[in-house]
């Protein structure tokens, strides 16, 4: 048997997540995941530390081949095993933590859309040429209060998504048997991507669509009146896309949270991404610069732009989600 089956069976005989064992031996997870698939070893430091840890010799664990001796699981008496969450408890918290993950992210939907009610009631004043001034102050005045309002209202629904948290705050700190728990939730965890994968595709269409609302204002020749309902088309749009992608991600994260998993990018990708962002992102600027000085006027440099920041974030989503340890 080589090292890093030794390590992964004494891992789990003693009920520890690889998450857990590199706390306990003050390494990052990847670290504990090289060593169990033999990428890496751990030095003779480390190898002291697992093994009072795991209560075997150092010969144990260096040495190929089956041990001399019988590793025998002692039996922990009952006040020091790990306690496994009620069931009450468990479907409390993932209801709570879906209502929860809806209401943040129509907070942020809501906060994204609010610039769409003074662009769609500043078009509508547009329009409304033959009325009087007065009239279209007002029409003005009411979106600039829908506004304010649609803010208070996703300011007030924000808090409140953090309140009705607070009752399983301790669930983030409390040890429990991980391995029951990822067994229990293993068919929600299915059954969540069977029934949300959809949404998040649905939001990565939408975030693309919202390409329409610039390219119609750069092709509206300067008229402010259709510039005005392109962007409130785009805001509305890409709230949309936001309030699928943010209650998916979030409903993900809770999930994770409750199974004590997460995943971290390797050193040498994160050091990749950081770069190869930054690139990126002075690429785009670039584009951008270029296109609005050398491109004729009817085309708006600001699509490049929006186009260059949507790519952006689906391609970071998924290469952490493939590349994540």
């Amino acid at each position: 048997m080589r090292l890093g089956q030794k390590i992964t069976e004494l891992r789990k005989k003693n009920n520890l997540s690889q998450e857990a064992l590199a706390e306990k031996m003050n390494i990052s997870r990847q670290a504990v995941s090289k060593w169990e698939s033999d990428q890496s070893i751990p030095d003779i430091e480390k190898i002291v530390n697992l093994s009072e840890l795991f209560g075997v010799t150092t010969d144990y664990l260096l040495k190929s081949g089956a041990p001399s001796f019988e590793i025998k699981t002692v039996d922990i008496p009952a006040e020091d095993k790990l306690p496994i969450l009620p069931d009450e408890l468990v479907q409390k918290y993932l209801s709570t933590a879906k209502k929860s993950s809806q209401l943040r992210a129509l907070t942020i939907a809501l906060a994204i859309f609010s610039p769409a009610c003074i662009s769609f009631c500043s078009a509508l004043s547009g329009f409304l040429t033959s009325v009087s001034d007065k009239i279209q102050l007002i029409i003005f005045l009411i979106g600039f209060a829908a506004t304010i309002v649609v803010l208070a209202i996703a300011c007030g629904l924000l808090v409140y998504s953090f309140l009705i948290m607070r009752e399983f705050k301790q669930l983030n700190k409390q040890n429990f048997d991980i391995m029951k728990e990822k067994e229990r939730l293993k068919s929600t965890i299915q059954s969540f991507h069977h029934t949300n994968d959809k949404y998040f595709v649905l939001s990565c269409i939408l975030a693309v669509l919202g390409i329409i609302g610039p390219v119609m204002s750069g092709l509206s020749n300067s008229n402010g009146t259709v510039s005005l309902i392109a962007w409130g088309i785009t805001f509305s749009i890409f709230s949309g896309a936001i309030y699928f992608f943010i209650s998916y991600a979030s409903q993900l994260r809770y999930l994770s949270l409750l199974v004590k998993y997460r995943k971290h990018l390797p050193s040498n990708l994160h050091k990749l991404f950081v770069y190869g962002s930054w690139i990126y992102i002075f690429g785009i600027l670039g584009i951008d610069y270029i296109v609005s000085r050398f491109i004729e006027p009817n085309f708006s440099a600001t699509s490049v732009f929006y186009l260059g920041i949507v790519i952006y974030c689906l391609f970071s989503y998924f290469f952490i989600k493939e590349k994540a340890e």
